[in-house]
């Protein structure tokens, strides 16, 4: 994979040229989980979603991870998803809404970029 970052390329898994590359490669990753989980519209928010969704995220991210684009020895040093109650809120839950956290190191093993995700799921209860 090729991604194209202000005037530098840079082929994987060659180290960031710039922080603007680093921010391109976070925004592709957030990006691709959200297309990648929009299908828990359709499921109830509950345990064995959560770890439908988990696996989902921990597999995108193992494949970057093999590919080089994620450093670390183990996956455990290059990622990390949290999908359970300590991600949610009740307020969350009885809302319908699914939060994950995605922990990913791009530049140090065990030094993780964490960002949130979140999902509507069938649960979904609009504000009055």
């Amino acid at each position: 994979m090729k991604l194209w970052c202000r005037l530098v390329w840079v082929v994987f898994p060659s180290r960031w040229r710039s922080a603007a590359c680093a921010r391109d490669y976070l925004a592709y990753l957030e990006a691709s989980i959200l297309k990648d989980t929009q299908w828990v519209v359709f499921e109830p928010n509950g345990e064995q979603l959560w770890g439908n969704v988990r696996r989902t995220i921990a597999d995108f991210l193992f494949n970057e991870w093999t590919r080089g684009r994620l450093v670390g020895n183990k996956p455990e040093e290059a990622l990390f998803v949290r999908c359970d109650r300590t991600t949610m809120t009740q307020a969350d839950l009885d809302k319908g809404r699914l939060v994950c956290l995605v922990g990913v190191a791009t530049l140090k093993p065990a030094e993780f970029v964490v960002f949130r995700i979140g999902q509507w799921t069938t649960d979904r209860k609009p504000d009055p």
